[in-house]
């Protein structure tokens, strides 16, 4: 195969190295650095790219597709593609594939951690013990043993998040309109409307895709529906809560906490206010970073630029615009 072909991954994620060591077989392996990539600096450089790896980091809007002259597919590390321009893809003849349930595991383990973490205010014990304060001031939670768990989308990832959380005894309710009740039945859970899993969840964990239909699912009028005991917990995508309503049910303890991994603007600014709560638990968009899931990831995208380059369709289940075929 020709030396020729470019693979471009404006961030690669680390573990790379499996990778892009066997894509070098095939071609050239271009890595974006640390910052990310405008719009701009995208266009400028497209037209050299055969393949686009790419993470939820760079926006691939139509400009960059029409630019990018060679291209012969994109490939998503990770599931959601919101900033990807399918459409525009897809008028290309350009296939674009993700990895369904690669960090299924990764991000449903990070889930529980952050409702443990945020229940029991672990991070603040931590900055009150090395301060010189001791027992006297510390957070009295609530057990996670015996209760109700509401899940906001039963994919790949909610669905493992209920096996996990069976394990508490408690009961498990999920929100999700487009799963059939036989799922929700194998996976011992409750089929619920938004409005019952809002008032009756004592832990609320975020596992929908970002559209029209979830941006800002979580607003002013859901928090007050909520339990005042309640922790919310977002390993899916910032907007799905609005960020002030957030902050404001939080600082009037209209809801006990939240363990969140994504935010509204990805980085955050430094100077949000979310971050001067002490019942906010923030990691740096962790959850699906673990090297099991990193490596399905990559198998993922290397079985399927294998198979372009071979003059095969992409694995079905990975395939988000099959019309291009």
């Amino acid at each position: 195969m020709s030396s020729e072909i470019v693979f471009f991954a404006p961030e690669a994620r680390k573990p790379i190295a499996n990778l892009k060591n066997r894509l070098e077989v095939y071609g050239e392996f271009r890595e974006g650095g640390g910052e990310k990539w405008t719009e701009e600096e995208l266009v400028s450089a497209a037209h050299e790219w055969d393949f686009i790896i790419v993470t939820s980091r760079e926006r691939i809007t139509s400009k960059v597709i029409t630019a990018a002259t060679k291209l012969k597919a994109i490939l998503k590390i990770g599931v959601g593609v919101e900033n990807i321009d399918i459409n525009a893809a897809t008028e290309r003849k350009i296939p674009v594939a993700n990895c369904p349930g690669a960090n299924a595991i990764a991000v449903a383990e990070t889930a529980i951690g952050l409702m443990l973490a945020s229940s029991r205010r672990i991070p603040e014990g931590v900055q009150k013990l090395i301060s010189g304060e001791w027992r006297n001031s510390i957070h009295i939670g609530n057990e996670m043993t015996g209760a109700t768990f509401g899940i906001i989308g039963l994919g790949n990832i909610g669905s493992k998040l209920a096996r996990m959380l069976s394990g508490f005894g408690g009961k498990i309710l999920a929100y999700d309109p487009y799963v059939s009740l036989d799922k929700f039945n194998s996976y011992g859970v409750v089929s619920s409307s938004f409005q019952e899993l809002l008032e009756l969840s004592d832990f609320i964990s975020i596992h929908c895709s970002l559209t029209d239909e979830t941006r800002y699912l979580f607003n002013k009028s859901t928090f007050e529906k909520m339990k005042s005991s309640a922790i919310i917990v977002n390993c899916a995508r910032g907007p799905v809560i609005d960020e002030k309503s957030l902050f404001n049910a939080l600082k009037s303890n209209e809801i006990a906490g939240a363990g969140l991994d994504v935010f509204e603007s990805e980085p955050p600014d430094l100077s949000n206010p979310i971050f001067t709560l002490p019942n906010v638990v923030a990691t740096p968009h962790l959850a699906g970073a673990t090297n099991e899931a990193r490596e399905k990831i990559n198998d993922i995208v290397f079985e399927n630029i294998e198979l372009i380059l071979k003059g095969k369709q992409v694995k079905e289940y990975t395939l988000l615009n099959p019309e291009v075929y």
